[in-house]
């Protein structure tokens, strides 16, 4: 618990700093997506996400983040885990309407379905991506971690591709 109120300690003067130096306003994503499964446990995926939070000046973002992401197998089994995260980018403008960027997500999912309800674990996922205008695209990795008695604790990696909206 001390290192989450360090952390939001830090946050808030980090944001307090570049408000100083630059605007900060509101900023709201909502990504569709799709996961190619990757390892051991590959399960490919449908994902919406939503994200919603602040960008500071042309250069950074932050917000909370939760989706949902429906995994399947073609055996007709299926499974779902609501991801809850923080997530940060990075842009590096190179016009007044395109910017590429470079972003992470970490924070923990939640299993709602079958096998894996109440099972959670880890989730992180960097990411590579554009913005022209409103429109983002992105490819990442994503790493969920489950804790499953019967399963141990597989990690469901997948390369994920996903496009979106900034308003």
């Amino acid at each position: 618990m001390k290192k989450f109120i360090l952390f939001i300690t830090a946050l808030c003067c980090v944001i307090g700093s570049a408000e100083a130096k630059g605007k900060v306003e509101y900023q709201g994503e909502v990504d569709l997506g799709y996961s190619f499964g990757v390892g051991k446990a590959a399960n490919e995926r449908v994902n919406i996400h939503t994200i919603q939070g602040i960008r500071v000046g042309k250069y950074f973002s932050t917000g909370i983040g939760a989706g949902f992401d429906f995994y399947y197998n073609f055996d007709d089994t299926s499974e779902a885990i609501v991801p809850v995260y923080l997530n940060l980018k990075g842009y590096y403008p190179i016009s007044a309407k395109v910017s590429p960027f470079i972003s992470c997500d970490i924070g923990w999912g939640v299993g709602v379905t079958g096998d894996i309800d109440n099972d959670n674990g880890l989730t992180v996922a960097p990411a590579i991506g554009i913005v022209w205008g409103v429109f983002k695209a992105q490819v990442g990795y994503n790493m969920q971690k489950v804790d499953n008695i019967d399963l141990g604790k597989p990690s469901m990696s997948s390369v994920q591709v996903k496009i979106g909206i900034m308003f």
